[in-house]
């Protein structure tokens, strides 16, 4: 099948005037050549490109090393967490509450906590995303309107702007959000650049201190003034993927070509695709962004590339309620995870990245465990991730208010064989892996820490 596609570049110049139209404002460079740290997980999925992958692997059976969960002020109350960067130094979580958000950081090795930060955010709608860790400082949105820059060293708030007043200052309002609607930033760091997708399109942001260097509008490829729900970024060495849901539903791509950004979208059949997860220069997969639904997806994965080729991949034929995972990589193959209500079995698929094409499955049936998929505020499936010559994957229980229980898998990557599988004190959602170990994330700001048994 092959998507549909619309290439448009930009002038030089500002797009109409100030206060006329979008006012694009073209960047003088795009993309990185720079990665992280192979002993650090400095960003929600490890790096610039979304592949939820470390060289580093647990090489026995792991043993808890430390934990900790946060007790809420109201006791009975359900708070999420998740992980959102780790070094071979410090572990950084963040504990959502109804308009507070709480950033934490803990010692590597003992789970000491070293600092914690409490950041307002409006509640309601309102989601904060984070953008990474990158060089000492870790980037955020509040979910709204704020672009936030902390210290990785003792959580200060190194610089904090509201994205939405400044751009609104040069933007008339209708492209900037729909009525009604958020605007949505959600970040993306690299060291030259902060990148923040919004429903205008993509802002650079200098990292010093976050004043707006650069804006590309891409509603023009579009039949509405604004994009929607923006999904994620992932960044090459020349090139942005930018993934939108909604009635947008696309993934576009942004690169310079003569100076001139060219702008390239490609239709998906996915309502709320996730992040691009790039495998190659021109060659990005995607799934939906859900993790839980009451019937199953119709697509669970899709290959794209930056001329409008495309693969899809429908999963398993399941019925009822379904969770899904998000996406992992080795480049060669994408791996991705689905439970359906009916069947209770755990399914892992590996597929080639370049065609979709099946290479192993893995199947486990849960039906002597203590879970249910049907139970939607309950069951979750772990964010997959590639360590080594392993992928992990899980799932757990959480019961409302409780960090809940769950179970890491260890698999062989090119075949699906299993290495270990351990149980653990909390459904996890979340993972981080380090030279240190491998650290895992669950609700109630549950984070568990994993290592090679030396004593094996």
């Amino acid at each position: 099948m092959i998507g549909l596609t619309g290439i448009t570049s930009i002038a030089g110049c500002s797009l109409f005037n100030s206060r006329g139209g979008p006012n694009v404002q073209p960047p003088d460079s795009l993309g990185t050549t720079w990665s992280p740290s192979a002993d650090a997980w400095s960003f929600p999925y490890a790096d610039v490109k979304n592949t939820a992958r470390s060289p580093h692997r647990l090489q026995t059976l792991p043993i808890v090393t430390w934990q900790d969960h946060v007790t809420p002020d109201n006791p009975g109350s359900q708070i999420s967490g998740e992980l959102i960067a780790a070094t071979p130094n410090q572990v950084i979580s963040a504990v959502r509450f109804d308009h507070e958000i709480q950033l934490r950081a803990y010692d590597a090795v003992d789970g000491t906590r070293r600092w914690h930060r409490r950041i307002q955010y409006p509640s309601g709608l309102a989601t904060p995303q984070f953008g990474g860790l990158v060089e000492d400082i870790i980037y955020l949105t509040d979910g709204s309107t704020d672009v936030i820059a902390i210290n990785e060293a003792d959580g200060k708030v190194h610089w904090r702007w509201n994205l939405y007043e400044r751009v609104a200052d040069e933007v008339p309002s209708k492209f900037l959000s729909a009525p009604d609607s958020p605007f949505l930033p959600l970040p993306f760091a690299t060291p030259e650049t902060v990148y923040v997708q919004s429903s205008y399109g993509v802002h650079g942001l200098a990292p010093e201190d976050g004043a707006e260097q650069w804006r590309i509008y891409l509603g023009r490829q579009t039949d509405e003034m604004t994009l929607g729900y923006p999904f994620g970024l992932a960044v090459t060495d020349r090139r942005i993927w930018a993934s939108y849901g909604g009635g947008v539903q696309s993934v576009f791509t942004i690169e310079l070509a003569d100076g001139n950004p060219e702008i390239n979208r490609i239709r998906l059949p996915l309502s709320n695709p996730s992040s691009p997860v790039v495998t190659s220069g021109s060659e990005a997969v995607l799934t939906n962004a859900t993790t839980w639904a009451t019937r199953p997806e119709k697509t669970l994965a899709v290959g794209v590339t930056e001329d409008g080729g495309m693969w899809q991949f429908p999963g398993h034929a399941g019925e009822g309620a379904s969770a899904y995972s998000s996406l992992a990589t080795d480049n060669k193959r994408v791996f991705i995870c689905e439970c359906h209500a009916k069947s209770e079995r755990l399914v892992v698929f590996a597929l080639r990245a370049a065609t979709g094409k099946l290479e192993w499955v893995f199947r486990k049936s849960l039906a002597q465990r203590d879970v249910s998929v049907g139970a939607g505020r309950e069951f979750r499936l772990s964010q997959p991730a590639v360590t080594g010559d392993s992928l992990l994957v899980g799932y757990g229980n959480s019961p409302y208010a409780a960090t809940g229980e769950g179970e890491i898998i260890a698999l062989s990557r090119t075949g699906g064989d299993i290495q270990w599988r351990t149980d653990l004190p909390v459904a996890p959602r979340y993972l981080a892996m380090t030279n240190n170990g491998l650290y895992v994330g669950g609700q109630q700001g549950s984070v568990v820490a994993l290592a090679d048994d030396d004593s094996e």
